[in-house]
């Protein structure tokens, strides 16, 4: 007998945005499980997120990484459906995807699906938090996919510099463990076998009044109400309570400030990251005093902290934020990528950094700032667009965890009030003697090598020279920023004067084209101008190829203060190199972008680069040229297959040698030839009318291709493999793993043939995965993915594997594929049709906004 609980759905009126057309309803189930349905008829994917209050922060003393092991068990089978690979199958058949992430407090699962199979996917989801089966074969084989991610990541330098810093903290800290998980953290031991600890964790932490949903979805809401309640009433409620720490278990204690942690990269970095445990925040989230903090401090306009040491030549990037951890702590980190250069000029960045701050708090607290910051959020807020519907149910099922029913869609999106003292209680927690300093480069002295990821470091307390007074030359050069002249003050929608369903081609010339569609969809005051330049000299050439890489470096950081101070009012732009030359896009607030365009194109035309500069950039790309030979190996080894079928291209060692022979005055000449030939192709979209796109055209051409010879640059070639052919590429990482990179080219470019090849990944996809990584625990990266270039469809099954060489993962994919055309063969048509219109799905999916 089933017996089905009614619920008193709530009165609370999720406030949204006057640009939202989805309905949102807040419901609490008995089981006191916080919900949010979320219907949005428009909606061409469906999906659902669910939060668990509870992470790796949780693990037993003992049993480090049991959270994320956990989150892994609950995708093996459950009692009402127990074939381990029925949900991933059920979602990708659908035209979906799911995956799952462990955080310190928190671990979130999520999906999207066609719409049309939402619940029969929702009666899945629900049993993982219902009645997991917790199979006693897959937790011993899923242990080995744990200790593949975390093998994956043993050369991340971003995940050993967490490391060192662990090592820093105080040791009662749950932060201060080995979160990932390993063979040895999950071994069985007498009296203790991991299974049983699962178990007693999954019953202890995973209860209902401790999670968040959220439901996306066609239906109107009494449906999707109707849904929840049948499918998720019985998740257990066990009374849990979010782990919160006790004043003995903060991250840092008073004692133990200041400190220093010198960290050995296996890469070519140079980074200084300035930390700081401050009180949580997640309260105050109407006054939201990080992002006021960061916004000054992570400024890049003139008067800046990151202006006055990017003209000293000693940083290339500065970051601040602030992330509350729990209700109880935060950390506000600011990290500094530096030059060779900065990096033996520490102190004095130290002086500008903690004089910025106490500028900001004698001078920087102001109501009118404030008010400025919040008029664009606010806007920002009225205009908001749609996000992808797993993204969001994502944030939001993490959110009604933290904020009362009402605000979870304007918790983060508003500054909604001033509170002077708060901001000033967190500056005053920006001391010298509250300091965390992490640096990073290669050659530093330690003495100690940290355990699971064997990085070199060092921990030092109470160093004096951080208590050392500012200089009042550097302090001299710093500012404030004034009023921001760029806030948008026409957001008023042009009328439409032709509804068209793609861009039309508005004009047409030998090697150029412009193109056009104005936006009658999403109704918001936006737009985006794009501009395709295509060089014969882009990249025929190593030297080319690193000549306008400078080029693009150098241009965007002569426009770095101007476009930082247009960005803060909603206004952007990306430079960037692409196979055939570069591509400029313009987004935002429409108000403006001619402006934007213009002062970027006065650039172009006249790049006017200094010695310095120069030497700066060609010092940081030839760092990250030899930063490739450490990239995971997968994406190694997908490089050297794109250089073996793409031509031109070429590796990052070629590029590196042709760099050495590049200086100032021959990237002036470079420079000065580059726009003098070139195809040209243009598209606005947006809210912008027929007649601005022909004007920005005009402006383009005016100021930097006046004089060009326009016309059609040919494409790369693809490399076409014959029928039978079997080519090898043999490619050396400096890394434990093996790598297999099996790829399958079609015949043509003919659309008809893309859709067979996609079509092919939908089927194997799954089963791929399934077989190798779950059955077979080869590894933690296995994928069968459709793989494009350049139009020319092809399949590639990709795994890297710290189980097998790499002969015996080649054996293990020509198995699969063998049996797989045998499986193909006797494919039923329903299976068949269900896989197809899964793909049409996907294909269909439908733009979320304006970008």
């Amino acid at each position: 007998m089933f017996l089905l609980f009614t619920t008193a759905v709530s009165a609370v009126e999720v406030t949204k945005s006057p640009n939202d057309d989805r309905q949102y309803e807040y419901l609490e189930l008995p089981n006191r499980m916080r919900v949010l349905l979320v219907s949005d008829q428009e909606a061409d994917k469906a999906a659902a997120a669910l939060t668990v209050g509870v992470g790796s922060t949780s693990d037993p003393s003992g049993r480090d990484g049991l959270a994320h092991f956990l989150e892994h068990m609950l995708f093996m089978g459950t009692e009402k459906y127990p074939d381990v690979d029925d949900y991933s199958d059920f979602i990708k058949k659908n035209g979906g995807m799911d995956n799952a992430f462990t955080a310190g407090g928190q671990t979130t699962y999520y999906f999207d699906i066609k719409p049309e199979a939402l619940e029969p996917a929702l009666d899945r989801f629900a049993q993982f938090f219902i009645a997991p089966l917790m199979d006693a074969r897959y937790v011993e084989r899923e242990k080995h996919a744990v200790e593949s991610e975390y093998q994956l990541k043993l050369k991340d330098d971003t995940r050993r510099i967490g490391a060192a810093q662990k090592q820093s903290y105080n040791p009662k800290s749950p932060w201060s463990r080995f979160f990932v998980g390993s063979l040895e953290t999950l071994e069985d031991r007498p009296g203790h076998p991991v299974r049983e600890d699962l178990l007693k964790f999954y019953r202890t932490h995973y209860s209902s009044n401790i999670m968040g949903l959220t439901v996306v979805g066609k239906e109107p809401l009494p449906v999707l109400r109707k849904w929840v309640m049948e499918k998720f009433a019985a998740v257990p409620d066990r009374q849990a309570s979010r782990w919160r720490p006790e004043d003995s278990e903060w991250i840092y204690l008073p004692e133990q400030l200041p400190v220093e942690i010198s960290v050995v990269p296996l890469k070519k970095l140079h980074k200084l990251e300035l930390s700081f445990v401050l009180p949580s925040t997640v309260k105050q989230y109407r006054e939201a005093p990080f992002y006021y903090i960061s916004h000054f401090i992570g400024h890049e306009g003139k008067g800046s902290l990151h202006s006055l040491l990017r003209s000293k030549g000693w940083l290339t990037s500065l970051s601040a934020s602030g992330d509350s951890l729990d209700d109880a702590e935060a950390v506000f980190s600011v990290e500094m990528d530096l030059t060779e250069e900065g990096m033996k000029h520490e102190q004095e960045i130290l002086q500008a950094f903690f004089a910025y701050v106490d500028l900001l708090r004698k001078k920087g607290i102001d109501a009118w700032r404030y008010d400025e910051l919040s008029r664009k959020k606010a806007l920002d807020f009225r205009f908001e667009e749609k996000r992808a519907p797993s993204d969001y149910a994502v944030a939001l099922s993490g959110k009604l965890l933290d904020y009362p029913p009402a605000d979870v869609l304007v918790a983060g999106n508003l500054l909604q009030h001033y509170d002077p003292e708060l901001i000033r209680k967190m500056l005053d927690k920006l001391r010298p003697e509250n300091l965390s300093l992490t640096r990073v480069q290669q050659g530093l002295r330690t003495d100690r090598v940290e355990g699971h990821y064997q990085v070199a470091y060092s921990v030092r307390k109470d160093r004096p020279r951080l208590e050392s007074g500012a200089d009042e030359q550097l302090v001299a050069q710093l500012a404030l920023p004034e009023p921001n002249p760029f806030m948008p003050e026409h957001v008023e929608l042009k009328p439409i004067t032709a509804r068209t369903a793609i861009p039309q081609r508005l004009k047409q010339t030998k090697g150029m084209n412009l193109w056009h569609q104005q936006d009658d969809e999403f109704g918001v005051p936006r737009g985006a101008f794009a501009a395709s330049f295509e060089f014969p000299v882009a990249n025929d050439t190593p030297e080319h190829a690193v000549e306008l890489q400078l080029f693009i470096d150098l241009v965007n950081d002569r426009l770095n203060e101007y476009a930082y101070t247009v960005s803060m009012a909603g206004l952007g732009y990306a430079l960037g190199s692409t196979s055939k030359g570069m591509l400029l896009l313009i987004y935002g607030y429409d108000d403006k972008q001619s402006v934007l365009l213009s002062k970027i194109l006065e650039v172009l035309s006249r790049p006017d680069f200094s010695q310095e500069r120069f030497d700066v950039f060609k010092r940081k790309l030839a760092r990250d040229l030899e930063n490739k030979a450490m990239d995971r190996p997968f994406r190694q080894v997908i490089g050297a297959l794109d250089r073996a079928l793409v031509k031109p291209s070429w590796s990052p060692r070629q590029q590196l040698a042709a760099l050495q022979d590049v200086d100032l005055e021959k990237l002036d000449r470079y420079a000065s030839k580059l726009f003098g030939q070139a195809e040209l192709n243009l598209l606005t979209y947006g809210n912008l009318t027929a007649q601005e796109a022909r004007s920005m055209e005009q402006l383009l051409r005016q100021k930097l291709l006046a004089s060009a010879r326009l016309q059609p640059i040919p494409d790369p070639v693809v490399k076409k493999l014959e029928p039978q052919q079997q080519q090898r590429v043999r490619f050396e990482v400096d890394h434990p793993d093996s790598v297999v990179a099996s790829y399958f080219q079609g015949e043509s470019k003919a659309l008809e043939e893309q859709a067979r090849w996609q079509l092919l990944a939908q089927v194997l996809q799954n089963d791929f995965y399934t077989a190798l990584r779950t059955e077979q625990q080869l590894g933690y990266v296995v994928a069968a993915v459709p793989l494009e270039r350049e139009n020319m469809p092809g399949l590639l099954f990709l795994v890297q594997s710290s189980a097998a060489s790499a002969p015996e993962v080649e054996k293990r994919i020509d198995a699969f594929i063998a049996a797989a055309g045998k499986e193909i063969e006797s494919m039923s048509e329903a299976e068949f049709q269900a896989h197809k219109a899964g793909l049409i799905s996907k294909l269909r999916k439908k733009d979320q906004n304006t970008m």
